[in-house]
């Protein structure tokens, strides 16, 4: 009969739970991993992991690039570009680029000999004309008189059509009631090219009043009637107009 107390099994045992080896006892239907497979596991999911770190790195990289630099290029530009378009607004010709000597100077040629030869004396080619803004003048209103010069001739001419060469004269008969030298206040000279067929105007407003020599006195009004304006420059005289003081 066995005692009690033993530890022995039935199967002769120990009854510590553990095996002859040192080991837990396998439970049924299980199977135990041999080493190398955890490690296997282990290395596989530490990859796994790294990898996907260095992805959502790189994601995050390439983001934070695109965003910076889309911003950057809207907002501010670059220092040349800013520096080239400031200067192109306060100089458009600042990237002007002159053409070599060699090509100027063959574009100077035809220019050059185009260039029309200075024009001569008018001469007889000079017309001087006389008269009137109108023909008759209502009491009070103040006749208008006309210096006129044409170039009848068939080439440019100069001449001195300056206030020293111009005068203006009106008559009644023998007696000369205006003329404008008289009271002239400024005497200068004005040199003017005429092209052919070509007209320049001079005008001066008479006041009605007699005048004398050195402007020393108011002269009389003049009285209603016919009257005679004559105009000369310089050599040149025009035939004469006539109007009506009312």
């Amino acid at each position: 009969m066995a005692q009690k107390g033993s530890g022995s099994t039935p199967h002769g045992r120990s009854g510590d739970g553990f095996d002859d080896d040192g080991r837990p006892p396998s439970t049924p239907g299980s199977r135990r991993e041999a080493p190398e497979v955890y490690r296997r596991r282990r290395l596989v999911a530490a990859l796994a992991a790294g990898l996907l770190l260095v992805l959502v790195v790189v994601g995050v990289i390439t983001a934070l690039v695109t965003v910076l630099g889309s911003g950057a290029s809207d907002a501010v530009p670059a220092p040349e570009a800013a520096t080239a378009s400031a200067a192109a607004e306060q100089d458009p010709f600042a990237d002007f680029t002159a053409r070599p000597d060699e090509d100027a100077s063959a574009s100077a040629s035809p220019s050059a000999s185009s260039t029309a030869e200075p024009a001569e004396e008018c001469g007889s080619a000079l017309v001087v004309r006389a008269s009137t803004d109108k023909e008759s003048y209502a009491e009070g209103e103040q006749p208008a008189l006309v210096l006129t010069l044409e170039n009848t001739g068939e080439d440019p001419c100069h001449v001195n059509a300056g206030t020293s060469q111009m005068v203006y004269e009106v008559s009644s008969g023998a007696d000369t009631l205006f003329d404008s030298r008289h009271c002239q206040a400024v005497s200068e000279d004005r040199e003017l090219t005429l092209e052919p067929g070509q007209q320049q105007t001079a005008r001066l407003t008479w006041d009605r009043k007699r005048t004398v020599e050195g402007c020393t006195e108011a002269g009389a009004e003049a009285h209603p009637g016919y009257y005679r304006l004559a105009v000369s420059l310089g050599e040149r005289t025009g035939e004469p107009a006539t109007f009506v003081l009312e």
